[in-house]
């Protein structure tokens, strides 16, 4: 194999680790839990109701993969409070899930 198809191999792998996790969320079951603890900061619909928020419309901050997210999101990040411990990683995959619908 040379060097360009191992390439070509681990780009594939890495786009397919990347959708992986979100492939067995629930996106409704997302929405349902991000209506309960996001929206209040993030939007209704994903634009932020405070300034410094991204803007999951236009997809900021959902350029990584689902394993930072959930990571983030389990940390917390500036005035976002942690979620670990208050959702599990299949519910924070679902959120994330759920904001990757919100592109428009």
């Amino acid at each position: 194999m040379t060097i360009k198809q191992m390439g070509r191999v681990l780009i594939a792998s890495g786009l397919l680790m990347w959708a992986f996790d979100t492939q067995a969320a629930d996106p409704q079951a997302g929405k349902a839990l991000y209506n309960r603890q996001c929206a209040n900061c993030h939007g209704s619909n994903g634009m932020p109701q405070l300034p410094g928020l991204p803007d999951f419309t236009r997809s900021e901050g959902l350029l990584r993969a689902d394993t930072e997210l959930k990571s983030a999101i389990q940390a917390g990040k500036g005035m976002m409070p942690a979620f670990r411990g208050l959702l599990t990683e299949t519910q924070i995959l679902d959120v994330i899930a759920y904001l990757r619908t919100l592109h428009r």
